[in-house]
């Protein structure tokens, strides 16, 4: 027999009623398809330089965006060819979903797991972009990162645009770039409908996207948390599960859907 769990006890409690629930996701999801998070002690960010994700470090830099073509090329880490694929976590959100009880799923992720999962491009608010389109920083002109892909592979090591020669790259955010507008609206429209916040994998510590959250507390709406380690979030929680999300994810959505 598993032991007796209060906080579990408690999240559902609070989580059965709820009508709509906005789930917010970081990258402690992704981490159990195999993709690493960045901070953690295997973080990405103890092998590269932080800088190296910096828009005024990309644009001066032509090797830099070479390398980083060759990285979605290969499918490393969340690039845009990568193997990586939903995991028991991604699946139990699908489930809410299916099941009419999502209002929307609020993602600091950029590798697509929530709609290869099955979820639609509108349930989904990608605040930090989305490797699957790229785009030129002159025109504004979007491809498929596919297609870019095809010109990489015929020998464009730097792909410039078609149109305008501009500098592309794919539609995530790096550092000194602002969140997408309209990723940010489609947040708050989510938050608007919800009664209830589920936090996944996230420390809730990186904004503007944590505003999300911090909104919800303010509107006195139940907030559970499940994340290994603490998150800034944790003192306005009404449960918090220090447990591995595939672990108790969808443990938690079998018992609200009951």
């Amino acid at each position: 027999m598993p032991e007796p769990n209060p906080d579990l006890d408690t999240a559902i409690a609070f989580l059965r009623p709820a009508r709509h629930i906005l789930v917010f996701t970081g990258a402690g999801i992704s981490t159990e398809s195999g993709i690493p998070d960045f901070r953690g002690p295997d973080g990405l960010w103890n092998k590269v330089d932080p800088d190296d994700f910096h828009i005024d470090r990309y644009l001066a830099n032509p090797e830099l965006r070479e390398r980083g073509w060759k990285m979605h090329l290969d499918g490393e880490l969340w690039g845009a060819r990568s193997s990586v694929r939903p995991n028991s976590g991604h699946e139990a959100i699908k489930r809410l979903s299916d099941a009419g009880r999502l209002a929307g799923v609020v993602t600091q992720n950029v590798d697509g797991l929530h709609q290869a999962s099955g979820l639609r491009d509108d349930e989904v608010a990608e605040l930090h972009g989305n490797v699957r389109k790229t785009l030129c920083l002159g025109c504004g002109q979007t491809w498929d990162t596919e297609t870019v892909l095809e010109w990489v592979e015929a020998g464009q090591a730097d792909p410039r645009c078609p149109e305008c020669n501009g500098t592309m790259k794919t539609a995530t955010v790096m550092f000194g770039e602002m969140l997408p507008e309209v990723e940010m609206r489609k947040a708050f429209m989510f938050l608007a409908d919800a009664d209830a916040v589920l936090v996944v994998g996230s420390t809730v510590a990186v904004w503007p996207a944590a505003d999300v959250v911090m909104r919800a507390a303010n509107r006195a709406l139940p907030i559970v948390i499940v994340n290994r380690g603490a998150t800034d979030a944790d003192s306005i929680a009404v449960a918090k599960l220090d447990n591995g999300i595939g672990e108790v994810l969808p443990a938690i959505v079998d018992r609200v859907l009951t």
